[in-house]
Parts: C-alpha cells; structure tokens; sequence
C-alpha cells in the first residue's frame, strides 16, 4: 500500500510548482475572465516582464506581431475559458524564442504562490472592477498583491495569508461583511469613504507618496488596459460624463499638470476637465497597426478588456404642468441594477427649479418630483440636465434633454399614514404598515433611509408603487437581511413615503 501511494505523491510535487521555473520575459493572458486576466498582469507588472491580453480569438495572432520575437513567452490560460486553444503551437509557429502554457482555474488565487516575498496585500471586492483598477498603481509601487475578494472565497484568501509574513493589507472601499470581519485580526488599514471617488482620490495620495509625480492616468475605471496595469502613474477616474466635484476639486489643488486620458469615448470629459481645472491633457485612443495592409497602415484601438461595474441608466418619463395646483411634474425611470441617486435642474420658458439634494430611485422604478410654478405661459418647453449615478457625492453621469411640457388637470386627494414598521427575522423583510385615510385608491412608494447595514449605511426602498386601496390598510414588505447585531443597530428607521 506504501509503495503504490509513493509515485502518486512524488508526481504532485513535482507538477505543483508551474511558474517561473524558465526565464519568461513577455507574459500573454489568455482568459475570457476579466478576474485572470487582471491577475496576469498584476503578476507581470510585480515581476517586472512584458505583458499583454487577448480580446478574442483572432486577436491571438495579430497580438504577437506587436511582440518581439526574442521574447520567451509565458501564456497564463484560463482552464475553462481561453480565448484560444493550445496557443503556444501558434506563438512557437511565429518563431519566437520559446513559449510555455500554463493552465488556472483561478489566477487571483494561484498566481499570489508564486510570489513569496510579497508582505503587503490589497483587498477589494470582486464586484467592483473600478477598485481594483483604482489600486493597482498603488499596489505595484507597494509590492502588493490584489485580492479580488468576496463572502465566498474569503477563507481560501485567509488560509493564503496566513502562510504570510505579512507587513501591511489594506481593504479598500466597500468589501462584503465577512470579508472585513475575517480579516480584522490582521488589523488592516482601510480606505473606505462610501464614495468611490474620494476613496480613488485617497489611494492617489497614498501613491503619491511612494513614487511623486506630476503626471497622472485619467479613465472611468470601466476597464483593463495596458498602461493602467503598469503602476508608472497614479489612476484617477474622470467619470463617465461629468466630472465629479471631488475629482475637480482634488486636480484644482493638486500638484499634478499633465493628464492622459485613457479611451476615445471619454474626448468629452477631457474636455471639461481641461477647461475646469487647466490640467494639460492628452488623450491616448489608439495605437499603431499591428496587421499589414496595403498603402498607409491604419492605426487600431486600444485593445480593452471590460470590468464588471454597476449598470447605471437613468431616462426621463414625461413631464407635466399640473395645472390645479400649479406644479411641474417630472417622472424618472430607473433601468439600472442598483440604487441611484439624481439631481436636476429644470428651466422652463424663462423659469428655473431643481433639486437642493440628492433624490432615491430604486432600480426599475418609477420616480416623480414636483416644484412650484406659477405661470399662465401657453407651448412650455423644458430643458433638462440632471446629474446621476451610484451615490449621493458621485454623480458622474448626464441627461440633458429638451422636451414639451403637457398640461393636465389633476386634483390628488390622496392621504396616507404609516401606523407600524416590524422586520421578520425570517423572511428578512420590513413589513410597513401604511393606511389610507381617504375614500379613493393611492399609489405608494416607501424608502428607508440610513439603514445600518454590516459596516456601511444604505437607502433601499420598494421596487415599485404598491396600491393600497380606499380607506384601506396595507402591508408593503422592503426585503433586506439583517444580522441580530445590525437589528440592534435598527431600533429606529427613517421612513419616506411618496404617494399619490
């Protein structure tokens, strides 16, 4: 029985060990997850070799024309889901020097093995590709692996970390609550200002000083690119469409002078960013043909691999002047995944309101706002500009639109009273109480706002307008799990109801 399990034995430890046991000088990811392949190139970058990614399986060939051939290439597949199937008999066919595969099921969790020496560790969460495009220059300076944490792989992550000497490891922004809780005997620093822009703006800072520079990398953290991987200067995001206040604010005061702005999509928030802050900014969008052509070669775009990121979109319903009690109506329409938060500015005619805060929608719902104005004016008009994103202080996106106003005619008769608010241990839910107090139907939307929720506090709301009939009690249910030391937290909630 010994002898038969010894051969056994002897070959897992002589195949275990799979990186750098040649002399690599180019690293090729070669993965459809976005987790491998931002892994690989974290890995190279640590490493200090060459790298690149593949987009597809075409791209597999034109990559390496863009590569010298004295190069010995290591390819990081992805077990399950390579772009391209056995690709070193392709590399090897193309005459470089030599080229070895090796196959992963997780990159983020193998290719940190290979790196004994790393002491300091980031973690964010695996939801949120911006933060890990956010720390990576950080991180390279640093000397630090990335983890791509969350309540699953939280324990494989800390059996890893406990084989460690670790120096530092710092969380940053919003990770899951086991994730914290787990590492909290490691007493990490954390970055977490429940707001992705202060929170880039922090680890900018941290960067800054380890490497001071003058130069900084603008993008909207959406995905992977090569520059961004390779920590030379510090990220920050510009956003999508505008410009976050922080953002502005931070390059107004900063030492930095020179912006490269990373994708052709983003020519207009260079734009703003130039004339807002007197940043000097370039704009990097393509690159030189890596496929001969007949006559003048083309120049390609950049070769990007996109990052998972909520899905924020925000459109405008209708709009009405409500001619019985002299008030513009503006209803939203949510389609995007998660909360989102808006503000607008409305001019009509020659008249202008908005908002003084922050409005709640959750996603796929219906929101409608209403401000006074008194005007007899026929044919109204409205421009609109509202700003909208993920959190109050990250409004990165833009509706700006031109509409005609219709004017109706409704009397709203509608009254309620919200008489009692439990939470079902259970079936984590709210059950709210809400009576109508008058003799016709209303429409209602409930909101629970600064709800202590693990580490971070939230707004969640219906995701609809429930009915409630005329004169009528109704039960409407919120969905949120809480844990008994976040009931503890909850004695008392703020309720907003929006009816009519």
């Amino acid at each position: 029985m010994v002898t038969k399990l010894f051969p056994i034995l002897l070959l897992i430890l002589l195949t275990t060990p799979f990186l750098f046991a040649a002399d690599e000088t180019y690293l090729i990811a070669n993965s459809e997850n976005w987790k491998d392949v931002y892994s690989s190139m974290l890995y190279a970058s640590l490493e200090e070799i060459g790298s690149d990614f593949l987009t597809s399986t075409e791209h597999g060939r034109t990559i390496l024309n863009g590569i010298k051939t004295e190069n010995s290439i290591l390819v990081v597949s992805s077990e399950d889901s390579p772009h391209v199937f056995n690709y070193p008999d392709l590399i090897k066919a193309k005459d470089f020097s030599s080229s070895r595969e090796i196959k992963t099921t997780n990159a983020n969790l193998e290719l940190i093995k290979e790196l004994e020496e790393i002491r300091n560790f980031v973690i964010v969460n695996d939801i949120y590709g911006y933060n890990a495009i956010a720390v990576t220059p950080y991180a390279i300076k640093k000397n630090s692996w990335v983890f791509l944490s969350n309540k699953i792989n939280i324990q494989e992550i800390d059996s890893i970390l406990s084989t460690k000497n670790i120096d530092e490891i710092l969380i940053y922004g919003y990770v899951d609550r086991e994730v914290r809780n787990s590492l909290e005997k490691y007493n990490p620093k954390i970055i977490d200002n429940k707001d992705r822009f202060k929170d880039n703006i922090e680890i900018t800072e941290e960067y800054l000083k380890l490497n001071p520079t003058k130069q900084v990398l603008l993008t909207n953290g959406e995905f992977i690119e090569k520059q961004l991987m390779l920590g030379t200067e510090p990220t920050l995001f510009t956003g999508s469409e505008n410009v976050p206040d922080q953002i502005r604010d931070y390059l107004k005061d900063s030492s930095l002078e020179i912006g490269i702005l990373i994708g052709n999509e983003l020519i207009g928030t260079a734009t703003n960013i130039k004339k807002s802050t007197g940043l000097n900014v370039m704009v990097k969008f393509a690159r030189g043909a890596r496929t001969q052509t007949d006559g003048v070669s083309a120049v390609e775009g950049l070769d990007l691999f996109p990052v998972p990121t909520p899905s924020l979109k925000l459109s405008i319903h209708s709009i009405k002047y409500n001619i019985v009690n002299s008030k513009i109506e503006i209803t939203y329409k949510s389609e995007s995944n998660i909360p989102t938060y808006f503000k607008g500015v409305i001019t009509i005619n020659n008249d202008k309101v908005g908002d003084a805060q922050a409005n709640f929608i959750a996603p796929g719902n219906f929101k409608t706002i209403t401000y006074e104005l008194d005007t007899s004016q026929q044919d109204l008009t409205a421009e609109i500009f509202t700003l909208y994103g993920e959190s109050t202080s990250s409004l990165d996106k833009i509706i700006e639109e031109t509409m005609n106003v219709n004017s109706v005619e409704v009397l709203d008769n509608c009254e309620i009273d919200i008489i009692d608010a439990k939470y079902n241990k259970q079936k984590q839910e709210f059950k709210i109480k809400v009576k109508n107090l008058n003799s016709i139907d209303c429409w209602a939307n409930l909101e629970i706002s600064n709800l202590k929720i693990g580490y971070n506090e939230i707004t969640t709301g219906t995701n609809a307008p429930k009915q409630i009939k005329a004169k009528k009690t109704k039960t409407i249910l919120i969905e949120e799990e809480l844990t008994e030391n976040d009931f503890s937290q909850n004695k008392f909630i703020e309720i907003t109801a929006q009816y009519g």
